[in-house]
């Protein structure tokens, strides 16, 4: 059974979509998207580095998000939160609109999905992960690139498996960082220098 505090945290992770979404509809600067995005992720880390080291932001923490994070999180690694920051900042920096977009997708969405059926109907393990997680995590980023018009399918379907893999790979990267930043690389490659 899944806890409660963990699909609360999965929609917390399913509101990092407004990212993307607003880098197609509201932002049509890159500039400005960036250095806004640069400034959130100062703030995320000065949260980071001061939820143990300030009483207020602490009992805040406590209070608020305590069941929710991960064992590593309590014991003062950077929370998913700040990794989404980085990880957008440095997927909108890098790659063309279209990819970056389609990528910070997958990071929300695939990694929900893969996270959600790992821990409900899992068992066959890749590490902490589990292969049944990939497979509906891989579905769930096939489903979104078959409907997204910006990359062809036939680029995009390529991102849907790099991201999943990487998910799924027991490297010592956050999923936030790993996910965005393979996915991307691959259709950039493959749309760059392949077709």
């Amino acid at each position: 059974m899944i806890p409660k505090s963990e699909y609360i945290r999965k929609l917390i992770h399913l509101s990092n979509l407004i990212i993307p979404i607003s880098y197609y509809y509201v932002f049509q600067d890159k500039r400005f998207f960036l250095i806004s995005l640069f400034f959130l992720v100062l703030i995320f880390l000065a949260i980071d580095l001061f939820r143990e080291k300030n009483k207020y932001i602490k009992i805040f923490f406590n209070l608020f998000f305590n069941k929710m994070m991960r064992k590593h999180e309590l014991n003062g690694a950077l929370t998913g939160a700040s990794w989404v920051m980085i990880s957008a900042f440095f997927t909108i920096l890098i790659f063309p609109k279209n990819i970056a977009i389609l990528s910070l997708i997958f990071m929300s969405i695939g990694d929900t999905v893969a996270g959600l059926a790992g821990r409900r109907i899992g068992k066959l393990k890749i590490g902490e992960k589990t292969v049944e997680g990939f497979v509906f995590g891989f579905l769930a980023c096939a489903i979104i690139s078959y409907n997204y018009k910006l990359i062809p399918f036939s680029i995009s379907i390529y991102g849907s498996l790099v991201g999943m893999i990487f998910e799924v790979l027991p490297l010592p990267l956050d999923d936030n960082l790993k996910i965005p930043l393979s996915s991307a690389s691959i259709m950039y490659v493959i749309e760059s220098y392949l077709i």
